[in-house]
């Protein structure tokens, strides 16, 4: 049975006390060193996070769409890389939740709800541009038809460090026949995978969203989904409206993070200007600074009414549509859903934008030194934005929607 109501106001109850207690203080540190907070992970396990979106026939949550959406919010106020890299590992759960039943896929499941995490390198690898050369690619072995071997390397596999799993998909290609998709699920610790613990970006630096390198990795036919990309490609025509909405939701928890990172640095702006004093503030300094603090000026007061006006619309669009999601549009009529969807990560990419430059600019640069909250909530912020859609390109979406052309959405979760 999916999760019910009172459970689901409980387990969120859980996530934002850890969220603004332990998580909130382990941040600083794990940001510092760059380091993936393990600690995090155990603590959401524990809770059953981790099979948040995982049928209940497998001991998941099988939780509703604002359950996500209200849990991702509720950890990036505290953690935003930790909520980064729940939400990533939700989307593979939703993934291999969706494929038909099969050991391998049933055995990752029951590994999930009962507390491993996966990560996903689905991205051009680290400091590399060009993904025309990347990527997984699977031969067949020469001399055992049941097995393949998987080699390449891929980047942004969020978690990897606290990872069971890693989510790999690869394109097998043999002389005369027609290409094929190949999923499957490797154990981080086979020795023919690496995690290449190069991550170190100035936002979101405690992801552990590392390369993963597979050297020759041997799997073996059965414990793979494999289908002709040409059937791939029409059994998504007929996927269920429902279904394909529901897709969203990893999209929609990036959003959520966005909010939740957002809100907090709103939080720590309004005492931090109610500190902060003006420019050679010193009743005994000949130059004669002002005495007052910083939110007695207008402009920082015009500065916290746009911030709050931003976080209330992008609060109130972004559940407006996380609750549309549990009602199809009808078979055709499926663009007005995506519309829906590009026109609520442009408004809560804009208000990320918005909230992350207002603030800094508001408190300043004592604000904006080494290992103070606003400087590394404004750097989670930004790369949180920088390592997503585009503002242009979600606007100029709008813009061929407006005219009646159809439109899609790819991005950081899928398409």
């Amino acid at each position: 049975m999916p999760l019910a109501e009172a459970d689901a106001q409980a387990l969120l109850a859980h996530v934002r006390d850890l969220a603004r207690g332990p998580f909130r203080e382990r941040a600083a540190a794990a940001d510092a060193d760059g380091q993936l907070n393990l600690d995090n992970f155990r603590d959401l396990a524990q809770l059953g996070v981790s099979g948040l979106n995982a049928p209940a026939d497998f001991g998941g949550l099988d939780a509703d769409g604002p359950t996500y959406v209200r849990l991702i919010e509720a950890l990036a106020y505290g953690d935003p890389s930790t909520a980064v890299v729940v939400n990533m590992h939700l989307l593979v759960t939703g993934i291999i939740s969706a494929l038909p039943p099969m050991p391998f896929r049933d055995a990752a499941l029951r590994a999930i709800t009962a507390g491993a995490w996966c990560c996903a390198p689905g991205s051009v690898p680290l400091r590399e541009l060009d993904n025309a050369d990347t990527g997984f690619r699977v031969t067949a072995d020469p001399d055992d038809p049941a097995q393949l071997r998987i080699s390449g390397r891929a980047g942004f596999a969020s978690g990897s460090d606290a990872a069971t799993y890693a989510f790999v998909g690869a394109t097998l290609r043999q002389e005369g026949q027609e290409p094929q998709l190949v999923l499957c699920t490797p154990l981080l610790s086979d020795p023919a995978v690496h995690v290449q613990h190069n991550w170190d970006a100035m936002g979101l630096r405690s992801t552990a969203s590392h390369d993963i390198l597979l050297d020759d990795y041997a799997v073996a036919r059965a414990d793979c989904f494999i289908v002709p990309v040409s059937l791939m490609r029409m059994a998504e025509q007929l996927i269920p409206p429902l279904q394909l909405q529901r897709r969203a939701l990893p999209a929609f928890g990036i959003c959520a993070i966005w909010l939740g990172n957002a809100q907090a640095m709103f939080d720590e702006t309004i005492p931090y200007l109610r500190q902060r004093r003006g420019y050679l503030a010193d009743a005994q300094s000949p130059l004669g600074g002002s005495q007052d603090t910083r939110d007695r000026h207008a402009w920082a007061q015009m500065a916290l009414g746009s911030m709050d006006s931003w976080l209330h619309s992008a609060r109130t669009v972004l559940y407006d549509a996380v609750g549309e999601i549990e009602h199809p549009r009808p078979v055709g009529q499926h663009q007005d859903f995506i519309r829906l969807q590009v026109r609520t990560t442009h408004h809560l990419r804009r208000m990320a934008e918005e909230i992350a430059l207002t603030s800094i600019k508001t408190t300043g640069a004592h604000a904006y030194v080494k290992g103070h909250i606003l400087e590394r909530l404004y750097r989670d912020l930004t790369g949180g934005i920088v390592m997503a859609w585009k503002t242009d390109e979600l606007q100029h979406n709008l813009g061929l929607a407006a005219l009646g052309e159809d439109i899609q959405i790819a991005g950081p979760a899928g398409t």
